[in-house]
Formats: structure tokens, C-alpha cells, sequence
């Protein structure tokens, strides 16, 4: 008797284990790459319930795990979480919530709780550090009703107000272009009076994720401080003498982001650099903590197709409606 109780409990645990695997779908993210990172969720995600969302990067060639991942603005893993109508948005990492420990970095397995707040499709980018640069990884994913599409016009602006603050982003030249590098700025005021209160958060003034409308061509940047201006002047001047490439420009960059954080801009103003890599329209979302409190501006812009010829003042107006 006590032996046939001691079966039946062992298979229900079987059961159980086997219906908790089945509930799970683990999504590889793209783009594939000399590492390879897997996205643990719920094969169900309900709107307004909170999941467990669970990331682990291998080395593609062997399989074995990246172990102990550089720590770039405070966190081994960031996580960029939207809908693709870009109604809402999060940077989330799982030191967020629990301390890391020493079999998790080991193990390169990193976990952290969300609750999507409204149905439709998501995508969550996530960028992690090994050796000498960074790389980012993609997922899709669905929330409530599969068959719901988000359709959300987006409307160019370069204002937003979150609370009581107000950011207004503008362009050092006119257009942003496609494949041009180009200097923003955001002026961040509180209750219509420019702020003097910036503090760090992350390691940096502002982290800036920006996607075109269709969801491709993710970046992520920071505040554009006098030490990176310096090293894209050099960089420049590299260019010119053909002393530089891809590889050379990740490392330098990583080699700067790695240096102990430094306060520079307390406000209004925060600059930022950025290379718009295709023509089209993009969402920015600039995430910055006046007072220490993190809030996130939404701006839309539109960038134009690199061209010897740009289009007229009338034409582009009819570009941005």
C-alpha cells in the first residue's frame, strides 16, 4: 500500500512538471550570432498578470554558458520591453529586484518579473557585454488575444510631458539623415522651469532607445559627453587616414562606457549623438532622472533618405503629417 502511494505521488510530480515544461516556450533571439540568447515565458501571457521572464546566453559553438558578463552602466543584462504601437515602454533588469548570485553569473541566467499592461504583439530587445563589446539580441512576443494587431498612428513630435516635467528635443542641423550622424538635444523643464537637478541614473544622464515604427533597427545611446565628442573627433580624423574600422569603434566605445560614471550635464539640457541608420519614422523614448525620480520622454521624428538632393520645405512638411 505504502509503496503504491509512493508511485502514484512520484508520477503526479512527473504530471506536474511535465504541465509546468508544457506551459513554457523558450524563443531564441536574433540575430544569430557567435552567441545565443533564449527568452523563457509563459506560451499564455494575460494582460495585467505578472510573469517570470527568464534570459540565458550561451556561446552558439559550444553551447557551454557566458560566464561572468561585464557589468556596462550598472547591469549585466538591460531589457528594452515594448508594444509595437509603442504605447508603452520599460528598461528592466533583473538586479532590479534581487542581488545577483554567484550561479547566476556563472550561468549567465538572469530572471525578472513584468506584467504586460495591455494586449497585443511585444517585442523586448535585450544587450549584454562580452569581451571587448556588446551585443544585442531580439524577441517577439504575443499578450492576450493573438489575433489583436496594433495599429496606433504615430504623429511626429518633438514634445512630450510625463508628470509635472516637460522634455522638447531639437536638432543641431535641420533633418535628421538617414546614415548621417547627427547631435540632439533634450530641454527639460518642471513646471515651465528649466531643471538644474539632473542626477545619474545608470551610470549615465539619459538612456535613449530609439526603434523605427516597423520595430527594426533598435538602438540604444547615452548622454553625449565631452570625452565621447573627443573620441568621435579622433575617430574622424582615423576615418580619413583609413586607421579605423568597425571593430576598433566597439572597443573604444566599451573602453569609455566602462570608465566610473561622472556627472556632467544637472540640466536643462541634455545632448545626445546618434547615426539614424535608414530612412523612415522613429520613436525615442529618452529616460532621464531629474531629482533622482527616472521618468521616460516619448518624441517621433521622421529621418530622410540620404540624397544629393533634398526635398523642399513643402515636401517634407507632407512627409512628417
Amino acid at each position: 500500500m505504502f509503496r503504491c502511494s509512493k508511485l502514484i505521488f512520484v508520477a503526479i510530480l512527473l504530471l506536474l512538471g511535465s504541465c509546468t515544461e508544457d506551459n513554457q516556450q523558450k524563443i531564441t533571439g536574433q540575430p544569430p550570432g557567435p552567441y545565443k540568447m533564449t527568452l523563457t515565458a509563459p506560451h499564455r501571457i494575460e494582460v495585467g498578470q505578472e510573469v517570470i521572464l527568464t534570459t540565458e546566453i550561451t556561446h552558439s559553438d559550444t553551447g557551454m554558458p557566458v560566464e561572468n558578463l561585464r557589468t556596462l552602466h550598472e547591469r549585466r543584462v538591460h531589457n528594452f520591453i515594448t508594444n509595437l504601437d509603442f504605447t508603452n515602454f520599460s528598461h528592466i533588469h533583473h538586479e532590479d529586484f534581487n542581488a545577483l548570485k554567484a550561479e547566476q553569473i556563472e550561468s549567465a541566467k538572469l530572471s525578472f518579473p513584468y506584467t504586460f499592461p495591455t494586449p497585443g504583439k511585444y517585442r523586448m530587445v535585450s544587450e549584454f557585454t562580452d569581451s571587448k563589446r556588446s551585443w544585442i539580441k531580439h524577441f517577439n512576443l504575443e499578450v492576450g488575444y493573438s489575433a489583436l494587431i496594433n495599429d496606433h498612428h504615430l504623429k511626429k513630435t518633438n514634445t512630450n510631458t510625463v508628470q509635472n516635467y516637460t522634455g522638447t528635443l531639437s536638432f543641431a542641423s535641420q533633418t535628421p539623415i538617414a546614415g548621417a550622424p547627427i547631435e540632439m538635444e533634450v530641454y527639460i523643464s518642471r513646471d515651465n522651469v528649466p531643471v538644474s537637478d539632473l542626477k545619474l541614473w545608470l551610470g549615465s544622464e539619459a538612456h535613449v532607445a530609439i526603434w523605427r515604427d516597423d520595430g527594426k533597427y533598435f538602438g540604444h545611446t547615452h548622454a553625449y559627453t565631452p570625452a565621447m565628442r573627443q573620441m568621435m573627433g579622433g575617430l574622424a580624423h582615423q576615418k580619413k587616414s583609413h586607421a579605423t574600422n568597425p571593430k576598433m569603434i566597439q572597443e573604444m566605445m566599451l573602453r569609455m562606457m566602462s570608465q566610473p560614471s561622472e556627472l556632467i550635464f544637472e540640466g536643462p539640457t541634455i545632448p545626445v549623438f546618434y547615426i539614424f541608420p535608414q530612412p523612415g519614422k522613429y520613436v525615442m523614448h529618452f529616460e532621464c532622472a531629474p531629482n533622482g525620480n527616472p521618468i521616460v520622454f516619448q518624441f517621433i521624428i521622421n529621418v530622410l533618405p540620404s540624397a544629393k538632393i533634398l526635398p523642399t520645405h513643402e515636401h517634407a512638411a507632407n512627409e512628417i503629417q
